[in-house]
């Protein structure tokens, strides 16, 4: 029979705002664990805001948890006797002891007995062996489910269904932690019962929802009231009908993807998810197309009908529908179901306030100090404290002893302030709404609607504070990544993304380009070419994170400029397959105030920055207002594919010969610098000489094949896939951007 289990390795999604934050916990993991059970009034701290992890547990105590696990809140009526002579009626728990024995519901699962001189010993601790032969019991096994020797029968089985995942103890005489007794006891609510696809969850909940993913609550989105949030179930996102919820979810559950808990009686509301096993990827986006989402760790190519959830416009449809709206820097969360088949993708909202209570503005007087043992790490990299400037935002991880500094920033006008102006929950710059945090509130109070600002951001992207652009700026440069209806998409080379509304200006022929963003004082945005000048000397040492002799970020974000003029195209660290970048290859390079590099703009390095096909060119006539077009035919991984675009003047090399176009011209404005790379044939070969679809023998060596290839087929003037052509053609001219000594691998192919 399939069990179900919770796996605690996904506890760092879990936590409720009902429950209250426990100061002696500082495992993430640990403290959300124990934040859920107290939330199920399963197991409450110890008093005075602590939990008391490393204390031992007492079978009294597991016994109530036990009991109140098993869904029987209510003990009043079991506590005005005794059973055993060593719990007499006034003993605090002896209401739990006696449920345990006598509740018409509980002693037929004989969680806990008594011993056999007829005490029941509260006081004595429990041992792993006794709390897995307990948590057992609880799902309904006998010792004849079990096996007779015990407590090695009982371990075994509790491993094997996964209840005591994530413990640190295994040995059977070992005293139970309290830390150790909450993650075993969630990994069992989480569980089946014996013969059943209940899960053992349903005893304290009015009703559970499997497969739910929390979307946003009202610390994301404003609109949402405090006792409300949104859920993805059954595949459906309704903003319209938010759930209740008992208070405001906490903002570390946001995107938990598992079985949503209703409260009973009285408080039949969303207390929160229990997360399931089922896999969950999050990643940081850094470029993405129609075809594929380029990320930090690898390149996802999804299909055009998987379900995308963008928070930030509150949509959910296909990822070929949405695909635009997912920028670099966003995080990516991809969500599998039980079979590994991808079932949402979700671009979500940081949480306000995240950090922000241990986040400061340094060289002010109200700074806090930085603890003498603490490490300074500034763009991922280890630096000295005097690197740190004022104005920079400071960020204390007391569990990882590090003071994580961030000067990421932005400066234009105040443009809007909710609900009041000088102490906002969410603020608007660049047509870019913000959420603001309480503490960052403060720094608004003598600011007013059509100032020049600047907003100072923690290392993981909430605002801390705002200040005059006058007292402090930022470099406002950035790559424009997407244009449509005047709305320009920038990444900021500090990380962060806007969506300026360009009024009174064609900004089409930006696109591509590094720009400098900046508002005029009545708010209307306008962007500046930027030149590609000035870099660091060196090479760039991939694997040292080094590049001459600064330090580069291992977030850098690098993009290729594969043409004098092309646009620029972001493309993954993991794209690069040299170890070392010669200085000659590097065009551009952007640093933090640490000197630390964070953007670098490389030439045509990985050949992934182009559309490879077959270029058509047609000549405009001016009297008939017809402009030139090229137009080329590629293959863009499932499908042939044709895109035109506008130009001043044809570039030489077209004709319906194979050539690589860079990535990212305008298909609206004709640019005056278009231009094209005309591939090399390499040789006509038969069938036999392709090595499945990695690799081909040719005259002049092994080639690569590019991944995805397709074929063209002149008499229907189209791509077709590799196995395709395979199956109905018997020779292949096959063309190449490089030679393979060179990094160069077959680009286009076509069949005869």
């Amino acid at each position: 029979m399939k069990k179900k289990i919770i796996s605690v390795g996904l506890a760092l999604l879990l936590a409720l705002s009902s429950a209250s934050a426990f100061s002696d916990i500082s495992d993430a993991k640990l403290a959300q664990t124990a934040n859920v059970l107290d939330a199920l009034g399963i197991m409450q701290g110890v008093g005075g805001d602590r939990f008391d992890p490393s204390s031992s547990l007492t079978r009294a105590q597991f016994c109530k948890l036990a009991v109140t696990a098993m869904g029987c809140s209510d003990v009043s009526p079991y506590g005005s006797y005794t059973i055993f002579p060593d719990v007499r009626q006034s003993h605090w728990a002896a209401p739990y002891i006696n449920a345990a024995v006598r509740d018409s519901e509980l002693k037929k699962y004989n969680i806990i007995r008594g011993y056999a001189d007829g005490t029941f010993g509260p006081d004595k601790t429990v041992n792993f062996g006794e709390a897995c032969t307990m948590l057992l019991r609880m799902l309904g096994y006998k010792e004849e489910d079990v096996g007779p020797f015990w407590p090695a029968d009982y371990i075994a089985r509790a491993k094997s269904l996964g209840l005591t995942t994530g413990v640190s103890t295994t040995d059977a005489q070992s005293t139970v932690k309290r830390s150790d007794a909450a993650i075993m006891l969630l990994n069992t609510l989480g569980a089946k019962t014996k013969d059943s696809e209940t899960l053992l969850l349903s005893k304290v909940a009015s009703g559970t929802v499997e497969d739910c993913i929390l979307l946003a609550t009202s610390a994301t989105d404003p609109n949402l009231a405090p006792n409300e949030a949104v859920f993805y179930e059954a595949g459906v996102v309704d903003h319209a009908k938010p759930r209740k919820t008992l208070g405001t979810l906490d903002k570390s559950m946001l995107g938990a993807y598992g079985t949503l808990v209703i409260g009973k009686d009285d408080n039949k509301v969303a207390l929160g998810i229990v997360p399931n096993n089922n896999k969950v990827e999050t990643l940081s986006v850094t470029s993405v197309s129609a075809e594929a989402i380029h990320t930090d760790a690898q390149t996802i190519k999804p299909d055009r009908s998987a379900d995308l959830y963008l928070a930030n416009e509150k949509k959910m449809s296909t990822f070929g529908e949405l695909w635009s709206s997912i920028l670099p820097g966003d995080t990516l969360t991809m969500y599998y179901d039980e079979y590994g088949t991808l079932k949402l993708m979700a671009v979500l909202p940081k949480a306000a306030g995240t950090g922000n209570s241990t986040s400061f503005v340094y060289g002010l007087a109200t700074s806090a100090n930085i603890p003498s043992n603490y490490t300074v790490v500034k763009n991922g990299v280890v630096v000295e404290r005097s690197k740190i400037q004022k104005y920079d935002v400071v960020t204390l991880d007391a569990a990882n002893k590090q003071a994580v500094v961030s000067d990421t920033r932005i400066s234009g006008v105040y443009a809007e302030g909710s609900p009041t102006v000088s102490y906002p929950q969410t603020v608007k710059m660049y047509d870019t709404p913000y959420t603001i945090s309480d503490s960052a509130a403060k720094t608004f109070e003598n600011l007013k609607i059509k100032d020049h600002i600047t907003l100072l951001f923690d290392a993981a992207g909430n605002v801390v504070a705002a200040y005059p652009k006058s007292t402090v700026s930022a470099d406002m440069q950035g790559i424009v990544i997407n244009i449509k209806d005047s709305v320009a998409t920038v990444a900021l080379t500090n990380g962060l993304t806007l969506q300026p509304k360009c009024k009174g200006e064609s900004i089409d022929d930006l696109l591509g380009r590094l720009v400098t963003v900046g508002q005029s004082s009545n708010g209307n945005c306008y962007l500046t070419k930027r030149s590609l000048s000035g870099k660091a000397s060196g090479n760039w040492t991939i694997k040292d994170n080094t590049l001459g002799t600064n330090k580069v970020s291992p977030k850098v974000r690098v993009y290729e400029e594969v043409l004098s003029g092309a646009p620029l195209n972001q493309i993954a660290l993991g794209d690069i397959k040299e170890a070392t970048v010669t200085s000659s290859q590097i065009r551009y390079t952007v640093s933090d105030n640490a000197g630390t590099i964070t953007n670098i703009v490389l030439g045509d390095v990985t050949g992934n920055s182009w559309i490879y096909g077959i270029g058509y060119g047609s000549k405009g006539d001016p009297d008939k207002d017809k402009r030139s077009e090229v137009t080329v035919t590629y293959w863009n991984g499932s499908d042939s594919t044709k895109e035109t675009f506008p130009v001043i003047s044809l570039p030489n090399g077209l004709g319906g010969n194979p050539v690589g176009i860079p990535k990212g011209y305008s298909k609206v404005t004709p640019s005056s610098s278009f231009d094209i790379l005309p591939l090399s044939l390499v040789d006509t070969v038969e069938l036999s000489a392709f090595d499945g679809v990695s690799g081909v023998r040719t005259k002049n060596g092994y080639y690569n094949l590019a991944d995805d290839i397709g074929v063209y087929v002149s008499a229907q003037q189209k791509m077709i896939s590799l196995q395709t052509a395979k199956n109905n053609y018997t020779k292949f001219r096959v063309y190449a951007n490089k030679t393979a000594e060179n990094g160069g691998k077959i680009r286009v192919i076509i069949a005869s």
